[in-house]
């Protein structure tokens, strides 16, 4: 027989079970390591991302309100620089003789007023009216109770104007009213205005937004309100007595009962039983 070629059998190297153990464990070790590096990797920029998006955030913010405290300052500043103008131009108009009654329609002063006027606060066109009262450049007929007839014409005309949220007051509360007696207010917006422990004794609302106004321990004796618009507004517990009433809506208007029963038996709110 020919001779016959015994097969060779492979050898085949076998692994220890603990060995193999071993290499997953070390397999998964380093698998772990290699994330964890690649998440703060991946972190690090982020956290540094945040960090720079906030503070640049608070930058911005700290830039935007020193700016608004900057405008409102300069703001203020200006305002105050108009006022304090006005007030030296009427004193030099007195010295030329620009408010005497022989220079009406008194157009310098008027213009000057109408320009102050518009570039002021409310605070400001508040305290401009208590000035130009006390210089009798408005409300000049020397008026006791408000009921005598209109002899001066006001050398400041206040027709036209914008007052809304202006709030007139007593500097001493109920023990003095504040005198604004006489004064036209015309043709102007007062809406949500306040007159706080104020005489208006005589003064002239006609045709003007008295919307929302509050009427606080105020003397309205002979006031008149000829189409006013009076929506809302509060007369509670002012004067109203001789006080006159014409073309106007007085159902959201909040009177006494005491008042809405004089008025309903007369346009002029007299003392009634």
């Amino acid at each position: 027989m020919p001779n016959q070629v015994e097969p060779i059998e492979a050898i085949i190297p076998r692994t220890i079970k603990g060995e193999e153990n071993v290499s997953k464990r070390s397999y998964f070790k380093l698998t772990f390591h290699q994330l964890l590096s690649i998440l703060i990797t991946a972190t690090v920029p982020i956290v540094i991302g945040i960090y720079t998006g906030i503070a640049t955030y608070q930058q911005i913010k700290a830039a935007d309100e020193r700016r608004d405290f900057d405008f409102k300052q300069a703001t203020e500043l200006q305002r105050q620089h108009l006022y304090n103008n006005f007030i030296n131009d009427i004193y030099q108009l007195y010295k030329d003789g620009e408010l005497n009654d022989t220079r009406s329609p008194w157009a310098f002063v008027n213009a000057r007023f109408r320009v102050l006027h518009r570039q002021i606060d409310a605070l400001r066109k508040a305290y401009i009216l208590i000035f130009l009262k006390e210089k009798e450049l408005i409300g000049r007929d020397q008026c006791e109770n408000g009921c005598e007839p209109r002899v001066l014409n006001d050398i400041v005309r206040l027709n036209g104007l914008n007052f809304d949220g202006v709030q007139l007051s007593s500097e001493t509360g109920t023990l003095n009213k504040l005198k604004f007696q006489c004064v036209k207010f015309d043709h102007v917006s007062l809406i949500d205005a306040t007159f706080a422990n104020v005489d208006l004794s005589g003064t002239a609302f006609d045709h003007s937004q008295l919307n929302g106004v509050l009427f606080k321990n105020s003397l309205l004796t002979c006031a008149t309100f000829n189409g006013t618009h009076l929506n809302g507004t509060d007369f509670a517990d002012s004067n109203l007595e001789r006080a006159l009433f014409a073309n106007v809506n007085l159902s959201t208007t909040k009177l006494t009962a005491h008042q809405l029963h004089c008025k309903k038996k007369r346009r002029i709110i007299n003392p009634c039983p």
